[in-house]
């Protein structure tokens, strides 16, 4: 079955998910099995979506889970298409439906944009007219006229725009790590050694199902497992930035390379220069590293920055602490004040403190870090879905989650041109 929407189309049979313009999106996971099930059913109540996605289990979804799988579904598809109200979910608009097979047409939006209102043909014409009267008016040798001179002034700008480059000793910029040297200012240094050594990555078998079991993060279980197995690392040493990048950070970075600013600093919310910058995708913050001079840290780097040697369950030990970072309770997904912060607390904040002093690298917001999302060495017990498809990891947790998934073992795979309100990074470089 084919299901459309003005804004995006699902093919059940090959379970994707396209927006209006034709681009496949990635949704997968519970997200998408609930997109799937309200383009079937309209409007369902939690109980049956409980009786959907466990029909013979425990049904332990709660309003939390799903307020999340809605708020990944409306942040990937772009578009507020998942309501809730009167303890009903609901698909805002109306869905159609066509036999599996069916081709995917074109969208919606882009069919009626190459519709054409006849009146509107007519003025297209009317200034066609309008532009060619010169054409008509002048004389031949006035035509020369203007474009000899046309002709020559071309030719000028060509000759000096060629002679001040020369003079200024332009060179073409192969990378954004050669840009930098010829930019403006850029962010203070503030990077934590991290010495070489041993350190314990990932989780057990038991750990991984435990976080499970809370699911106060709203993932699956094949999400927990890909934290397995626990085993020893060992590392060179290597520098990590103390703070996450802020939207200070980033702007210098804007305003340096003229690379294109994330849509999320229209909201007031998120947008403070001291808070971490967010709705970034891997592809930004690669390239804003690059600019500076050093790379996203490597996964395994990322977690013994945030968990020490010592296999700790949270940067501060292994007993949960709600004070010690900025979190979700479930009590609304993303808006939860009972930390201190309704959204992202300042970079610099004394919260989420690992054994090395990192700070924030627990909450606040999801990390991007360089490794593709695949299975650890090791595993040869838990193939999760998104596994082997060129996805990139973010690690530590955000402002909108519970206690489980701000473990620094915890790891979520994602396409590199996600985006959210959530996630941002740090960087790391070698010694």
């Amino acid at each position: 079955m084919i299901y459309k929407h003005p804004y995006f189309k699902l093919d059940n049979e090959g379970k994707k998910v396209f927006d209006e313009n034709g681009k496949e999106l990635i949704l997968t996971g519970n997200a998408y099995r609930l997109l799937a099930f309200l383009c079937g059913k309209k409007n369902a109540t939690l109980t049956d979506i409980n009786d959907y996605f466990d029909p013979a289990g425990s049904k332990n979804y709660t309003e939390n889970h799903v307020r999340q799988y809605r708020y990944k579904i409306n942040s990937i598809v772009g578009r507020h298409v998942i309501a809730y109200k009167n303890n009903i979910y609901s698909i805002k608009g109306a869905v159609s439906k066509n036999e599996s097979g069916t081709t995917l047409e074109p969208s919606f939006s882009r069919a009626r944009a190459t519709e054409k209102d006849p009146s509107e043909e007519e003025k297209g014409e009317d200034a066609y007219e309008k532009s060619q009267w010169w054409r008509k008016k002048l004389s031949s040798k006035e035509k020369l006229v203007i474009f000899s001179s046309i002709f020559l002034l071309i030719i000028f700008s060509v000759v000096v725009l060629n002679d001040k480059n020369k003079d200024a000793g332009v060179a073409t910029k192969s990378s954004l790590a050669d840009e930098a040297e010829n930019s403006g200012p850029k962010p203070q240094n503030d990077m934590v050694l991290i010495p070489a050594g041993e350190f314990v990555m990932g989780s057990t078998e038991k750990e991984a199902i435990e976080a499970w079991q809370k699911n106060d993060g709203g993932y699956g279980k094949e999400d927990y497992l890909s934290e397995y197995p626990q085993r020893k690392i060992m590392l060179g040493n290597f520098y990590i930035d103390k703070k996450e990048v802020s939207n200070g950070d980033y702007k210098m970075f804007v305003s340096a390379t003229n690379h294109s600013a994330p849509a999320l600093w229209n909201d007031r919310n998120l947008n403070s220069p001291n808070q971490p910058i967010v709705g970034v995708d891997w592809n930004d913050a690669n390239g804003y590293c690059q600019w500076l001079g050093k790379r996203l840290p490597a996964e395994a780097e990322w977690e013994k920055a945030a968990r020490g040697t010592d296999g700790r369950i949270w940067p501060w030990g292994n007993i949960w602490n709600e004070t010690l970072d900025n979190h979700g309770n479930g009590s609304e997904y993303g808006f939860d004040e009972s930390d201190g912060w309704k959204y992202t607390a300042p970079v610099g904040a004394e919260i989420g403190v690992s054994p090395y002093g990192i700070l924030n690298i627990a909450g606040n917001v999801y990390e991007w870090v360089a490794d593709d999302f695949n299975a650890y060495s090791g595993n040869d017990k838990f193939i999760q879905q998104d596994f082997g498809k060129g996805f990139k990891v973010i690690k530590g947790g955000a402002y909108t989650d519970g206690q489980s998934d701000q473990r620094p073992a915890s790891r979520i795979g994602y396409q590199k041109d996600y985006k959210d309100v959530d996630v941002g990074f740090r960087c790391a470089k070698d010694e």
